[in-house]
């Protein structure tokens, strides 16, 4: 089409008839044609505009559809067990669609570009671990403790309640994390044995940031130099303070 439009360009600009000829230097010109009619060039012109609506659109679309994420492994195993389970007797799937979220024998053979419109928000990797883990808990004792749901007519265990209880332990460990390496440092008489301790606990703040709080490498960095800080500050004060 743009070499079309290169051509009637050419073909416009050569011709005496008419005021084609001003067709590239007036735009007004090239729509305001005799007899009501329009000019190729024009019709090009606007075919041109009606592809490249629909190329945006479907830019938009493609752009749409790569922000939304792929199923959690654990959540298509649950539905590839549903799909094979009781629930879809004594007639299973038997399309050629029936294996497109896969097999629970071949989880992973399945269109790779399969997206999930709405998945779970799970704010960490530690509530992620749990609500994965939970479910079997539930299943030999806890269970007792959930109500069922009259239209599944089964137990039914939500993310919510997982991962209300893991702020809870999350807020427990943010708290005793800095009294804990307290504890330890007074405890202790070398210099060096103290250093080595607020390394280690250092280690272990960055990891709890990363795997309870999904912290950020800057906001990880931040905060352990912070906590690094609060320690030897410690450690000086309580150096020039043997009593304490």
């Amino acid at each position: 089409m743009e070499k079309n439009l290169f051509w009637l360009e050419q073909q416009d600009n050569k011709s005496t008839s008419g005021r084609r000829s001003e067709y590239a230097t007036d735009y007004q010109c090239m729509l305001k044609e005799p007899h009501g009619e329009k000019s190729e060039q024009s019709k090009l012109i606007i075919t041109m505009h009606e592809k490249l609506n629909q190329y945006n659109k479907a830019l938009i679309q493609i752009s749409i559809l790569h922000q939304l994420k792929a199923p959690d492994r654990f959540d298509l195993h649950d539905l590839q067990s549903f799909l094979e389970g009781e629930n879809m007797a004594p007639e299973h799937m038997t399309g050629i669609d029936a294996d497109i979220w896969g097999k629970t024998g071949d989880a992973d053979n399945h269109p790779p570009d399969i997206v999930c419109v709405h998945p779970r928000d799970i704010p960490d990797k530690f509530s992620h671990v749990v609500s994965e883990r939970a479910i079997y808990l539930f299943k030999y004792g806890m269970g007792v403790f959930t109500k069922g749901d009259h239209h599944l007519g089964r137990k039914v265990y939500y993310d919510t309640t997982v991962v209300k209880i893991t702020l809870w332990v999350t807020s427990m460990v943010a708290a005793m994390l800095p009294i804990a390496s307290i504890l330890v440092l007074i405890q202790l008489e070398s210099l060096k044995a103290k250093l080595w301790t607020i390394a280690a606990f250092n280690v272990g703040m960055s990891f709890c940031l990363t795997f309870f709080a999904n912290a950020k490498r800057a906001e990880v960095f931040a905060v352990t130099s912070a906590f690094a800080a609060v320690l030897v500050v410690f450690v000086s004060t309580d150096r020039g303070n043997p009593s304490t």
